[in-house]
Parts: C-alpha cells; sequence; structure tokens
C-alpha cells in the first residue's frame, strides 16, 4: 500500500516536470525575457547565386527573437526561425541579424548574370571545339563533343574499289579525315579493269 501511495505522489511531480521541460523546449521564446547569449546561424539556399535569381535567407536563434538587416537595410524578424525569399542583385552584399544578446553576419557575392534561357555559346579547348550551355543565368564549363575514336587512329579505307589507303582520326577525336593514297598498290582482283587505270 505504501508503494502505490509513493507512486501517487511522485506522478504528478514527474509530470508536472515534463510539463515544464516540453514548454521550455517548445516555445524558448514565450518568455519576455529570452536567455542571454546563443548565436544566430545565417545561411543562403538558391545556387548559383546569380542576378535576377531568387534565393532564400534561412536563420536560427539559439538567443530568442532577432531582426535581420540586408546591406543596412530592414528585411525581416523571426526567432527562433525564419526563411524568406530575396531577389539577388549583382555584387557584394551582407545580411547581419541581432537578437537579445547575440549577433550575426553573412557576407556573399551575387555574379552578374550571363545568359537566359536555353542559349549557348561556342568555346575552345585544348584546341577543341565545343559548347557552353546557359544553366541558372550562367554559361556551363566548356563541353567537348563525344570522341568517336582516338586521335591519329588509322584506319583501312578504300579510294576508288581498286587502291587503298587510309583514314586518320582528326586531333580531337571527333571524326575521320578523307581517305589517303597508302602505298599505290592496286587490289590484283581489279587489275585491268577500266575503274583501275
Amino acid at each position: 500500500m505504501a508503494k502505490q501511495t509513493n507512486l501517487a505522489c511522485i506522478l504528478p511531480i514527474l509530470l508536472a516536470g515534463a510539463a515544464i521541460l516540453a514548454a521550455y523546449l517548445l516555445f524558448p521564446n514565450s518568455a519576455a525575457d529570452a536567455p542571454q547569449g546563443g548565436a544566430i546561424f545565417l545561411s543562403i539556399v538558391g545556387r548559383p547565386l546569380v542576378s535576377g535569381n531568387t534565393a532564400e535567407l534561412r536563420a536560427v536563434s539559439t538567443c530568442g527573437a532577432f531582426d535581420v538587416l540586408l546591406d543596412g537595410a530592414e528585411f525581416g524578424s523571426g526567432g527562433p526561425l525564419l526563411s524568406a525569399p530575396f531577389l539577388l542583385e549583382a555584387g557584394s552584399h551582407s545580411f547581419s541579424a541581432q537578437g537579445k544578446g547575440c549577433g550575426s553576419t553573412l557576407a556573399f557575392a551575387v555574379l552578374a548574370r550571363e545568359c537566359d534561357g536555353n542559349e549557348s555559346a561556342s568555346c575552345e579547348m585544348n584546341g577543341c571545339p565545343g559548347t557552353r550551355k546557359c544553366a541558372g543565368g550562367m554559361f556551363s564549363e566548356c563541353a567537348l563533343p563525344k570522341r568517336v575514336c582516338i586521335p591519329g587512329e588509322k584506319v583501312g579505307c578504300s579510294t576508288n574499289g581498286c587502291s587503298f589507303g587510309h583514314i586518320t582520326c582528326n586531333q580531337c577525336g571527333t571524326g575521320f579525315g578523307k581517305c589517303a593514297s597508302g602505298s599505290g598498290k592496286e587490289n590484283a582482283a581489279c587489275a585491268g579493269l577500266p575503274s583501275c587505270n
């Protein structure tokens, strides 16, 4: 009987403690005086950072409510979380967040837009022609066509059905040149035919 009485007394105390802990974890900023110390973590989602694109600022605070400035101008406020989109403009920029007893700054650069849509541009890599494609407002690295042969590789061919020579893979590996005469020897089976004379 004593064990049941002790359990009946301890259970409400445990439940009250759990409720206080849950309230603190779920609503850390509900108190008027937010805890001192902590930090604000800032990050930008959305790459590449190119003018005309939209990105998203994400901020997480462990020190309560906070205000955010973008290049010194009011941007927004949150606590403990803030997630807000913004339009990217070319140049150097910074976000600064300030809360009660904590702050943070995030500097970032936005590149000027190079292209729009499905544009492409010619380029050259190691003496071979390639293509750069537009993606997210920026041109990609130079991409070369798929290789079909090994540069310098020689393959036999016929110049006129009787004389034989070779074709050579070009320096980029994208194709073969014209059939070049070989030793000048004719196919014995063709000797004396008009097409071989």
